[in-house]
């Protein structure tokens, strides 16, 4: 009697259709699952840029602001647009700290406030005189994927989740 070693057409056909099942099951999940990684990651790199904008005014016992800025050296005037990176300078001008823009496509909305966030040496916030929020997302945005950043005027950074617009 020879025994038979492998496996026949039909078992691979049949182990074949199981894989392609899963995989179309896994893969919006795991599309799902980036899209909201990307989304914490630009939301944090934000809060980021506060704190060290804060701490900078602190250590400093200066003004410091953090503002959007094309070329990495001056702040934008309005109207903002935080998707094409943003900087801590002091306010006598040096810059502290440059980000580069976000990837291709990144939204982020600021409502509230002026040109730039500015905090003083007790870590204050000192311009604008109310809170600011900002709304960061990317393209093909669902759910509960986009990340809304509130700051207060003592400073106090808080992210949310919010639905995607």
């Amino acid at each position: 009697m020879k025994r038979n070693l492998g496996f026949t057409l039909v078992e691979l056909m049949v182990t074949l259709a199981v894989l392609v099942i899963l995989i179309s099951i896994a893969i919006p999940s795991f599309m799902n699952m980036i899209q909201n990684s990307r989304s914490a990651a630009l939301a944090n790199s934000i809060v980021i840029a506060l704190n060290v904008a804060r701490s900078e005014a602190v250590k400093r016992n200066a003004l410091v602001n953090l503002c959007p800025s094309s070329d990495g050296a001056t702040c934008m005037a309005a109207p903002l647009d935080w998707s094409v990176g943003w900087i801590v300078q002091q306010n006598a001008g040096a810059t502290l700290q440059v980000w580069d823009a976000p990837d291709a496509g990144a939204v982020i909305a600021q409502t509230g406030g002026a040109a730039a966030i500015q905090f003083d040496g007790s870590g204050l916030m000192r311009l604008p005189a109310a809170a600011v929020t900002i709304n960061s997302r990317y393209p093909n945005c669902t759910g509960q994927q986009a990340r809304q950043l509130q700051i207060s005027i003592t400073g106090r950074v808080s992210v949310t989740r919010v639905a995607c617009p």
